[in-house]
């Protein structure tokens, strides 16, 4: 079956399916779904997790070993499948079809997912997982459905804008998703239970901690990875939380996905950052980090910042939150052989 993200909360409540698919183009609903899937397997005896990170040299024999051996210490486990790039190749798609026919016992299957060409998207394998389980697949959401968006969001967290400061907030955040999330809460803290006028709203969500962030993630681009260290470290010493980093990271990292999938295609990093839309004042800085980075890595980082949204969020997670932008910025820098998933 397909499902949205509004359709998931009432889809689990009616039980687990054997499999998901959850992929796309927006980091923060596929997080968000993941979270929720995997609180309901927590709730329903999956007290074991594994994760196979696939690249280039994997071994899909990894995944059916994986569904088909015992635990020691679970009866019932998840298994999760992180394919950044949403290509798994012959071999891949010839397991995952084989399994999503026949969903492993006692074993919960999670393929995740960046964006999937539509082609793929018609293909045996995804149609099994489709068919058999549950396809979570986000599309960039368009202009006209963020607002309705929006406004479903600031009801579940209790935020009330009054009509000019909830059209402000919207053109501010159209097609980001996240900063639109970290602004919903910041403006809970806030002003709990009350009406927010455009001056409160203007106060609270300031646009300083994004320009400053830009510089940044420019460092970042470049490769300069003690400079990006530094330019981060000020950040966080002037008093700028993660959480009002996140928002241009995202929006950048995004641009960044979709200049690296047209350099991948033509070899050639001016075209693939104008056809991205990419300001020319930052072309020169994104092409030199097209030509060292592979499109997975991008997709892996984009996943990342959820992880890190969410880490911001909880309690007690705010050093975990800076710790782990650290390890993205190092990585994104060129600086970290380690792969961040």
């Amino acid at each position: 079956m397909r499902l949205s993200s509004s359709q998931l909360s009432s889809h689990l409540t009616r039980g687990l399916a054997p499999i998901y698919i959850v992929a796309g183009e927006e980091p923060l609903l596929i997080q968000e779904s993941l979270d929720a899937i995997r609180a309901k397997a927590r709730k329903d005896g999956y007290s074991e997790r594994e994760t196979l990170d696939v690249d280039k040299s994997f071994n899909w024999q990894r995944v059916v070993d994986s569904c088909a051996s015992m635990s020691l210490f679970a009866t019932r486990r998840i298994v999760e499948i992180n394919l950044p790039s949403g290509a798994p190749g012959v071999e891949g798609s010839k397991v995952l079809q084989q399994l999503a026919s026949k969903p492993p016992q006692d074993v919960l299957l999670i393929l995740i997912c960046g964006a999937i060409e539509w082609r793929s998207r018609s293909g045996a394998w995804y149609m099994a997982f489709e068919t058999n389980g549950a396809a979570l697949y986000f599309e960039p959401m368009q202009a006209g459905e963020f607002k309705p968006w929006l406004e479903s969001r600031m009801k579940l967290a209790g935020v009330d804008l009054e009509p000019e400061a909830l059209s402000l907030l919207a053109e501010r955040t159209e097609g980001n998703l996240l900063a639109a999330s970290q602004d919903i809460y910041k403006l809970n803290l806030l002003y709990p239970n009350s009406r927010i006028t455009v001056d409160e709203l203007e106060n609270a969500v300031a646009d300083s901690a994004r320009y400053e962030a830009f510089d940044f993630i420019a460092l970042m681009q470049q490769g300069d990875a003690p400079g990006a260290v530094r330019s981060l470290n000020r950040l966080r010493e002037e008093g700028f939380e993660v959480m009002e980093i996140l928002g241009a990271l995202l929006w950048s990292l995004r641009t960044w996905a979709k200049a690296q999938a047209a350099y991948a295609q033509s070899g050639d990093a001016g075209s693939a950052c104008q056809q991205a839309g990419v300001p020319r004042k930052n072309q020169a800085q994104l092409s030199k980090a097209l030509i060292r980075t592979r499109l997975p890595q991008v997709y892996g980082w984009l996943r990342r910042c959820a992880t890190i949204d969410s880490a911001a969020k909880s309690t007690g997670g705010k050093e975990q939150a800076w710790e782990e932008l650290l390890i993205l910025t190092l990585a994104a820098s060129g600086a970290a052989s380690r792969r961040v998933p």
